[in-house]
C-alpha cells in the first residue's frame, strides 16, 4: 500500500486518542505523520521544507543546550499529532463540495439580494461556518466556488477576478474567527493559559475589532462582488437552501450535543464528526472502501503542506515555551505599568511581523500567551495584551504568506501565496491597524 496511507491512519488514530482519552493513540499518530513527511519530504513546497529544516535545528538545540524535561516529549507530540489531524480531518469538506448541489448554489444565494449587505454578509456567513470547521470552511467555500463558476461562460479575466472577489472575502471572514468564535484556538489557548480570560469576557473587545476590519473592506470588496453578480447575470432563485440550512442546522447541533455530552470542545467534535460524516455519504455513494480510502488519501495529500506547516508551528511553539525564560521576562514586564500597553502593541506588530518572515501565528500566539500567564500570577492585569495579541493573531491569518489559510486561497487560484497575502491583502491591514491600535488604547484606559 502507498505510503500516503499514512495521511488519513495518522488522523484516524489522532480521532481515536481524541474519543477515548488515550494518549497513545495520539503517540502513534504523531508517529504515521513523521514518518510520512520523512518519505515525502523532497516533495513538500520550498517554505514548509525550509520550515523543517529550522524546527528540527530548535529541536536539537533545546535538547542539547536546554535539557528539558521528559514530560515535554509527549505533549509535544499530542500537539503535533492534534493540530495536523486538525486540518486534515476538515479539510474533507472539500469532498462534499464536490458532490452536493445544495453547496454549489451557496454562491448564488450569497451573492443575490441588496448590494449593501452583499459584502458583510459573505463575511460573516464564512466567519460563522469557520467557527466550527476552521480551515474546512476555506476549502469548503473555495471548492463550491470553483465549481459554482464553472457554470457560467466568463472570460478568463472575470473568472479570475470573481475568484479574487469571492476568496479575499472568505479569508476577511475567515480572520473573524480569533476575533468572535468561542472555539478559536485562539481563545483556546488564551483562556487555557489564563482561566480569568473566558470568552465572555473578551468577545466584546473582539466584537469591536471585527466590526473595524468589516468596514473597512465593505466598499472596496462589495465593488468586485457586483461585478461578479453583474458578469455571471444569474438572476434565478437559488435551490436547496432549505435543505442546506436543515443539515447545517443537524450538523452543528450534533457537534453541539457530543461537545456537551463528552470532553470534547466544540472544534474537536467538528473534527470527529465530519470525517465520519463524509466517509459515510462516500461509502453509501460509492459502495467501494478502496475507492473511498484513496480518495480521502488523495485529498489529504493535497493538503500536506498545509498539514506540514501546522504540525512544525505546534512543535516549535511547545519547544520554545518550555525553554524561554518566561518567568524572567515577566517579573521584569511587571515592574511599571506602562510596560502593559507596550506588550500589547508589541503583540500586535510582532505576531504579524514574524508571520510575515515566515513564523506561524500559533507560535508567537503560545509564547506570548505563556508570558500573559506569568504577568497574571503577578497580579499584573492583562486584558490588553490580551486584546492585541488577538488583533494580531487575526491580522497575520490573512497577511502571512507561509499561512495554511493563505496556501488554501494560492491552491484553489493559482496565484503566488506572496500575491494572497499582500497583493489581496496589503492596503486592507494598512487600513485597519490604525483603528485597532485605537482599540488597544481604549482597552487601557478602561482597565487602568
Amino acid at each position: 500500500m502507498k505510503a500516503t496511507v499514512l495521511l488519513p491512519l495518522g488522523v484516524a488514530l489522532e480521532l481515536l486518542g481524541l474519543l477515548t482519552q488515550q494518549h497513545w493513540f495520539s503517540w502513534c499518530a504523531a508517529g504515521s505523520f513523521a514518518l510520512y513527511f520523512l518519505l515525502h519530504f523532497n516533495r513538500l513546497n520550498p517554505y514548509p521544507r525550509w520550515l523543517g529544516v529550522a524546527t528540527l535545528a530548535i529541536l536539537l538545540a533545546s535538547i542539547f543546550l536546554a535539557q528539558p524535561e521528559a514530560a515535554l516529549w509527549p505533549k509535544l507530540a499530542s500537539s503535533v499529532a492534534y493540530y495536523t489531524s486538525f486540518l486534515g480531518a476538515l479539510g474533507l469538506m472539500q469532498l462534499l463540495a464536490q458532490r452536493l448541489p445544495q453547496l454549489r448554489e451557496l454562491h448564488k444565494a450569497l451573492l443575490s439580494g441588496s448590494k449593501v449587505v452583499l459584502y458583510p454578509r459573505y463575511v460573516l456567513t464564512a466567519g460563522s461556518i469557520g467557527s466550527i470547521l476552521n480551515f474546512g470552511m476555506m476549502n469548503l467555500l473555495c471548492g463550491t466556488l470553483t465549481e459554482h463558476l464553472k457554470r457560467y461562460s466568463l472570460t478568463d479575466e472575470q473568472r479570475r477576478s470573481g475568484l479574487r472577489s469571492v476568496m479575499v472575502t472568505t479569508l476577511r471572514g475567515f480572520a473573524l474567527v480569533p476575533l468572535l468564535a468561542p472555539t478559536s484556538v485562539t481563545i483556546a489557548i488564551i483562556s487555557r493559559e489564563m482561566p480569568e480570560q473566558s470568552w465572555s469576557t473578551m468577545v466584546p473587545y473582539g466584537a469591536v475589532a471585527a466590526l473595524m476590519m468589516i468596514v473597512v473592506g465593505w466598499r472596496r470588496e462589495t465593488t468586485g462582488l457586483l461585478e461578479l453578480r453583474d458578469n455571471i447575470g444569474d438572476s434565478s432563485k437559488a435551490d436547496g437552501m432549505l435543505e442546506l440550512l436543515l443539515g447545517s442546522l443537524v450538523g452543528l447541533g450534533a457537534i453541539g450535543v457530543l461537545a456537551s455530552l463528552s470532553s470534547l470542545t466544540a472544534s474537536q467534535s467538528a473534527m470527529v464528526l465530519v470525517p465520519f460524516g463524509v466517509i459515510g455519504y462516500l461509502l453509501w455513494r460509492e459502495r467501494s472502501p478502496r475507492a473511498v480510502l484513496q480518495e480521502v488519501t488523495d485529498n489529504m495529500a493535497s493538503m500536506h503542506n498545509e498539514m506540514f506547516i501546522f504540525g512544525c508551528a505546534a512543535l516549535l511553539g511547545g519547544v520554545l515555551g518550555a525553554v524561554a525564560p518566561l518567568e524572567e521576562i515577566a517579573a521584569w514586564l511587571a515592574q511599571d505599568p506602562k510596560y502593559n500597553i507596550l506588550l500589547a502593541v508589541g503583540s500586535l506588530f510582532s505576531t504579524i511581523t514574524l508571520a510575515v518572515l515566515g513564523l506561524a501565528p500559533i507560535v508567537s500566539l503560545s509564547l506570548i500567551a505563556g508570558l500573559l500567564a506569568q504577568l497574571s500570577l503577578l497580579g499584573v492585569p492583562i486584558m490588553t495584551p490580551a486584546v492585541g495579541l488577538m488583533c494580531g493573531f487575526s491580522l497575520a491569518m490573512i497577511f502571512s504568506p507561509f499561512g495554511p489559510s493563505t496556501l488554501i486561497l494560492s491552491r484553489y487560484s493559482g496565484e503566488t501565496p506572496f500575491r494572497v497575502a499582500f497583493g489581496w491583502n496589503g492596503r486592507f491591514v494598512l487600513s485597519v491597524m490604525p483603528l485597532l491600535l485605537l482599540l488597544i488604547f481604549f482597552t487601557y484606559w478602561q482597565q487602568s
